[in-house]
């Protein structure tokens, strides 16, 4: 697979939250989303590698992998369930626009949000369909607003 995928024997020593091409300002806020998902979802070992991409980029992720010709947000691999490590693409253009729509263009939370989902996706979560993806967004929005609640 394309990306940044981790060696297994890596997962021995240490967790890992690795943020490729994002601000430095923002990955902090990323790491703090991320962490509390995984605490949540109560996953004590991991190692995740975030890769903000191009719209193009994960576009053609999205249709080598998921079949699907179209530009997404966010796609999520998971490389080993028994070590929890994936790789989690966030397009770059794409959550730019959303910002705007979603956010009052607060970059920081649309990303905090997508790096939020993609995890989820990584523990399982799917919105491919209605039931799935009412439980996942439940989930989704109640760690979004934790984790904003505290600040």
């Amino acid at each position: 697979m394309e990306g940044l995928n981790i060696k297994k024997q890596q997962m021995k020593s240490k967790n890992s939250i690795v943020f490729v091409n994002f601000p430095k300002q923002i990955a902090k806020m990323l790491k703090k989303a991320v962490l509390l998902a995984l605490k949540v979802e109560k996953i004590r070992k991991y190692q995740i590698n975030f890769i903000l991409i191009s719209d193009e980029e994960i576009k053609k992720l999205n249709s080598r992998y998921r079949k699907v010709k179209r530009i997404t947000d966010v796609i999520s691999f998971l490389v080993s369930e028994d070590l929890f490590l994936g790789d989690v693409y966030i397009s770059k253009n794409r959550s730019q626009k959303q910002s705007l729509k979603y956010f009052q263009n607060d970059w920081q939370k649309e990303l905090c949000y997508l790096a939020i989902h993609g995890t989820l996706h990584l523990c399982g979560y799917s919105d491919y369909d209605p039931e799935n993806k009412e439980k996942m967004f439940a989930k989704q929005d109640y760690i979004f607003q934790c984790l904003f609640s505290h600040i």
